[in-house]
């Protein structure tokens, strides 16, 4: 899928207190940057969400069992290997590689989190990543466009954004990085998403916002209904700008950096999908109208995850009743009598059945556009959801058989 991606200044708005570093080790990919360690200036407060799956990766694991009450020192992520069902020898691995490098910062083991991406159930190649880590190498600095580069794996582009904010009148930075293509349908594929600020918050505080738009954001996208053993979103705040610290939810004074900070993680779950394995659309589904929040989640996953949907979308065949059979089988109460359907402005039924005046010739235009909006209104209720998603091609099928994930 053409991806227009006018280039946010990242570089120009670095995050104060911290460095990047990013290097080639030939572990998995040949001659290319694979390897990413972010350094604090100082230990930082963070927030994590991880995958459900029951199959969790060592990384998962180790975060998950470490990191729950600690600051942060360094985060290292690695791709090309996820370090996933690889049992004792997995998690000595790690240590393997973690022991020298948490020497080096001077902090503990549980100061620096993890996270791997790439093929499941195959050893670490900890030599060459324990050989980039060494003194010798971390000297040179990197930027935020290597810092997406080095964690992608099937990735056609690198994902990233940029915003500011304000709190107290305060200028607030957040940058973002992230990757994923395919097992992608986090529950907190691989995806892996990575915040950084510099507003001075507590950890409680990092926690309730991250929970708060991973929702509306990760948690609302998907590729191919996968959720991977990796999924990880995780957010720090090096608590370097210059406001008060912020330790209570209701302020209004972190009202703008909650809606930035919602906005920006958007962007990057929205990249995600549009560089979904074989895309060529990226789609909205927007459920409105309906009793609850979970309900019009449920019915707007039921769509996106539907393969006759996303497949008509790629043939840019108007065929709405795929969509009205994936509202049904989400298995919620639905009252076919107000159920409305659109595809952009279209309308496509009312009072439970095709609008009178119908035109399909104009929809199937619509279809050929590269970015695609759904709308279901079920006139019940006043919540509403938004998934994103993309169709289903026959490229999808030639990468997934060509790459061992």
């Amino acid at each position: 899928m053409t991806q227009n991606n006018s280039k946010n200044p990242i570089n120009d708005n670095e995050i104060s207190g911290l460095s990047i570093y990013t290097f080639v080790t030939n572990a998995h990919y040949k001659k290319r940057k694979d390897l990413l360690l972010i350094v604090f200036d100082d230990l930082v407060n963070y927030a994590g969400l991880y995958t459900k799956s029951s199959c969790p990766s060592i990384p998962v694991q180790w975060c998950k069992k470490n990191l729950s009450q600690n600051t942060i020192k360094a985060i290292l992520v690695n791709s090309g290997n996820a370090n996933a069902f690889t049992g004792v020898k997995g998690h000595n691995d790690l240590i393997k590689i973690l022991a020298p490098l948490s020497s080096r910062l001077g902090c503990q083991l549980n100061e620096i989190a993890v996270a791997s991406t790439g093929v499941i159930g195959e050893f670490l190649n900890t030599d060459p990543i324990i050989e980039a880590l060494s003194d010798e190498k971390v000297k040179k600095l990197s930027n935020w466009d290597d810092a997406a580069y080095a964690i992608m794996t099937t990735d056609t582009y690198p994902k990233l954004s940029f915003t500011k904010s304000s709190i107290d009148g305060h200028e607030i930075k957040i940058v973002g990085i992230a990757k994923g293509s395919g097992m992608i349908e986090p529950n907190m594929g691989t995806m892996l998403a990575f915040i950084f600020t510099d507003a001075n918050v507590t950890k409680q505080i990092l926690s309730i916002l991250l929970r708060d738009i991973t929702n509306n954001s990760f948690n609302s996208i998907t590729v191919d209904g996968e959720t991977s053993t990796s999924d990880t979103v995780i957010l720090f705040s090096t608590n370097k700008a210059n406001h008060k610290i912020v330790s209570d939810i209701e302020t209004s004074s972190i009202n703008y950096f909650r809606d930035d900070l919602e906005g920006l993680a958007i962007k990057l779950a929205q990249q995600i999908v549009r560089d979904g394995e074989g895309a060529t659309k990226l789609i909205e589904i927007h459920v409105t109208g309906v009793n609850t929040k979970n309900a019009a989640m449920r019915i707007s996953k039921s769509i996106a995850n539907s393969p006759l949907v996303k497949t008509a979308l790629y043939g840019e065949d108007p065929n709405w009743g795929r969509v009205i059979s994936a509202i049904g089988k989400s298995y919620e109460k639905i009252d076919l009598e107000k159920l409305e359907l659109f595809f952009g402005d279209h309308q496509i039924t009312k009072n439970g059945s095709i609008i009178e005046n119908y035109d399909e010739s104009l929809v199937k235009k619509y279809m050929k556009n590269e970015r695609l909006i759904i709308t279901i209104n079920l006139g019940s209720g006043r919540h509403e959801h938004k998934v994103w998603t993309c169709d289903l091609s026959h490229k999808y099928i030639d990468i997934n058989t060509d790459y061992r994930s």
